[in-house]
């Protein structure tokens, strides 16, 4: 069972990481116009494919947990073993004590954004290289393009942000990561994806501001496609949630980064 459990998550894990190449971006495009005519719709097959495998994982673990606990405790009494997560790597270094699983998961998670981007990129110079078009306005679409890119990376990050934030997790017991090992690494992904996020806006607001329509797409809330406005506010609170989640300010005005955390 904990094998399955290990093939969907790698399984899950594999189609973000490649999302960006042509192949998967296709397959994905083929399901969701399958999908159109069903219950589910756009929104909803895009939902269903993205969190399906986390809620089956969710209830799988549940059921290991529920059932092999005795057996998995007494395993892990019986033979002690190399735990990545409280081997250290960096310890004098300006981040303070950085594990091997710190470690792992901060090269992996800036090994997939500087792809994807990579990848992104390509495949945006490409398509704007063919389009007859003034030079200045191709660059107001590449800086726009870059800004959405940037947008779809940064929430294939923020699904991962909040895997390890629940206390009491089933997903935690079943990896047997105690919670504040777990707050670490929301910590480090959550500063990187707050970077990323404010990059997709900079993008924009560049672009819209050279064009001289900043107010009005900033402001803009279609019925139909994408919503600005909304994008703002997020954006907005996710910057507040990141200055005040700072060590300095975290430590002198927790009661503040605590209420304010609750905006997400």
């Amino acid at each position: 069972l904990k094998i399955l459990i290990w093939v969907i998550f790698a399984t899950w894990v594999g189609i973000i990481f490649l999302y960006p190449s042509d192949l998967v971006q296709n397959l994905f495009r083929k399901v969701v116009t399958a999908s159109q005519g069903t219950i589910f719709g756009i929104t909803g097959s895009i939902f269903l494919l993205f969190s399906a495998p986390v809620l089956v994982i969710a209830f799988l673990a549940f059921v290991y947990v529920a059932a092999f606990s005795e057996e998995h405790y007494q395993k892990k009494t019986s033979f002690p073993r190399f735990r990545l997560w409280t081997f250290p790597i960096l310890v004098d270094g300006p981040f303070g004590v950085v594990s091997a699983a710190e470690l792992i998961g901060i090269v992996l998670f800036v090994a997939y954004v500087l792809w994807a981007m990579s990848a992104y990129t390509i495949q945006a110079e490409s398509r704007i290289s063919e389009l007859v078009v003034p030079s200045k306005l191709k660059s107001y679409l590449m800086l726009e393009i870059v800004g959405l890119r940037l947008g779809s990376v940064g929430l294939f990050c923020t699904a991962f942000l909040f895997l390890p934030i629940a206390r009491g997790s089933i997903l935690l017991r079943l990896i047997d990561i105690p919670f504040e090992h777990a707050t670490r690494y929301h910590v480090w992904l959550g500063h990187l994806t707050m970077m990323i996020f404010s990059l997709h806006g900079i993008c924009y607001v560049i672009s819209w501001t050279l064009q001289g329509r900043l107010l009005d797409e900033m402001l803009e809330w279609k019925s139909i496609g994408v919503a600005n406005l909304p994008g703002v506010i997020s954006l907005l609170a996710g910057l507040l949630m990141w200055v005040t989640s700072l060590h300095p300010v975290r430590k002198r005005y927790f009661e503040l980064f605590f209420y304010t955390h609750q905006l997400y």
